[in-house]
């Protein structure tokens, strides 16, 4: 009797222990979903640094390229919309120090990380540095001036802000990886937690099927919530298992795959890829389960040759073994071709195509250290078009070019494409033969001048086309440098136009009694 009196009030006692427990774990959860939404509070603000770092590169490079296409004579360029480009590159670099608004609109924290905040500092004093030499070649814009020290230092502040800005942009990716990966971490916590409140749920609260069934749609809920923000990106994310196979890719992925209405159940990485990138990419996944480390590498496919910054990351259960490996994708093309488009810019005369000085130097040095390392002679050439002056002042700017670039092109016809040809000066050309080890310069010479006769004799041409060569060898036995080179072969050419004024000769910039020649 005295049993069945106490017997309510145990149940009762147990009904308050679970609707308690339900509110540890509901508390838990909550705390669990605040630290999710810190985390993202924390990746878009991470986000919106990483777009302005971006930004910042990409308008200083915009920037840059119109200076060099106004200091090449471009008359197109607007000087004050150039200024503009410029001001808004300094107000970025200035609110990674400070904060604020910028061009896209979003308010940015100002950068945090003491390693990061220094590389911004350095930016900002490189900006200014920028500035004031930027000036300088503006003041002294001149055609006989192009390669001045300004402009060396001009480019060479240009490259260290452009380095430190990817050096900033590196690292924030890599730490807005590492936070998604923290992020679903906690994502897994929340599901766990939302499972045990739902099975205490059922156990306890059996005849309150309705609150289970809204507790199971605001998980479906979170769920896709996270698949949307997966699908969003426009980088691809996939998942793969240690055998590598397919255990999830994001829409993006499946679409550049070709896979948006096939099946994943039972595809692997090499049923969709080469063998050669099947092998690599199983290196890749092998080292991520060996080490439990993320790794990074940058990849092009074969698939259609664009570039990718590709990281593994692992998966690990609640034991701390790893599971999975989730890789992110980032394409990277479009900075690859801007970068060997600068590279590019940065090595070729825009003219006449040739190397300019800077290619011509980098080109010759690498040959020379191959040359003393075989022990191989190599000769330099060192070329003057003759009477350009004569040519501009008589028939103008426009015809001085015209020589020039046809100068260029009778170079290019007589030598080979390997040899290095290069337009280092005003009217200044040099040709670096490349593999020739015996003495066939007069050969070459002799070629040469029938070139430019039978040029002079094939155009119409208002004067004829001739030009003053001097040759230097370099000889490993006795080695020395490039600039040593070229003082040996500009010595030998001014020679030769010693011994031609004392000889009689037409006047090459004077058409000819019956015509062009």
């Amino acid at each position: 009797m005295l049993e069945k009196n106490i017997s309510p009030h145990k149940g009762f006692w147990r009904w308050e222990v679970g609707i308690l427990a339900i509110c540890v774990f509901g508390l838990i959860s909550m705390g669990l979903i605040l630290g999710i939404n810190y985390i993202w509070e924390q990746q878009v603000r991470d986000f919106a640094l990483v777009d302005t770092v971006t930004d910042l590169r990409k308008d200083l490079t915009t920037h840059h390229l119109r200076v060099e296409e106004y200091m090449n004579g471009d008359t197109s360029i607007n000087l004050e919309a150039t200024r503009d480009i410029f001001m808004g590159v300094k107000k970025l670099a200035r609110a990674l120090l400070t904060g604020g608004q910028v061009q896209t609109g979003f308010s940015i924290a100002p950068v945090e990380d003491p390693a990061l905040r220094k590389q911004a500092e350095e930016i900002n004093l490189l900006m200014n540095k920028l500035e004031e030499k930027l000036l300088l070649r503006l003041r002294e814009k001149h055609p006989a001036n192009a390669g001045t020290h300004h402009a060396a230092e001009y480019h060479q502040l240009f490259d260290e802000i452009i380095v430190r800005a990817g050096n900033i942009e590196d690292v924030m990716e890599r730490d807005i990886i590492t936070a998604m990966a923290e992020f679903r971490k906690l994502y897994r916590i929340v599901l766990v937690v939302w499972a045990g409140i739902i099975i205490g749920a059922v156990v306890i609260f059996s005849l309150l099927s309705n609150k289970r069934q809204r507790s199971e749609h605001e998980l479906q809920a979170v769920q896709e919530k996270y698949r949307s923000l997966v699908d969003s990106t426009e980088d691809s994310i996939y998942l793969v298992d240690e055998a590598c196979n397919y255990l999830f890719m994001n829409r993006k992925h499946r679409k550049r795959l070709g896979l948006e209405d096939v099946s994943l159940s039972g595809k692997s990485y090499e049923d969709i890829h080469t063998p050669e990138e099947t092998e690599e990419f199983k290196k890749r996944i092998d080292q991520v389960c060996r080490t439990g480390s993320s790794s990074q590498y940058e990849h092009q496919s074969l698939r259609d040759g664009r570039y990718f910054i590709q990281t593994f990351s692992p998966v690990t259960n609640a034991e701390g073994a790893i599971t999975a490996v989730t890789v992110v994708s980032k394409n990277i093309s479009d900075r690859r071709q801007m970068e060997n488009e600068l590279r590019a810019l940065s090595l070729t005369d825009e003219l006449t195509g040739l190397y300019n000085r800077r290619g011509f130097l980098t080109l010759a040095e690498q040959q020379l250290r191959i040359a003393g390392r075989l022990n191989k002679k190599l000769y330099l050439l060192a070329a003057d078009l003759d009477d350009l002056k004569i040519i501009n002042d008589t028939f103008g700017h426009q015809e001085g070019d015209s020589a020039l670039v046809e100068t260029a092109n009778i170079l290019r016809d007589n030598f080979r494409e390997s040899d290095i040809i290069a337009r280092i000066g005003g009217d200044e050309f040099v040709v670096m033969p490349i593999e020739m080890t015996d003495d066939r310069s007069e050969v070459i010479l002799g070629r040469l001048s029938q070139g430019f006769e039978k040029n002079n004799q094939k155009n119409s041409l208002r004067y004829r086309i001739s030009i003053s060569v001097g040759v230097a060898w370099y000889d490993p036995e006795q080695p020395g440098s490039i600039d040593q080179l070229l003082a040996a072969a500009d010595n030998a050419m001014y020679e030769q136009k010693k011994l031609r004024k004392l000889m009689p000769a037409q006047s090459r910039s004077e058409p000819a009694p019956d015509g062009p020649s």
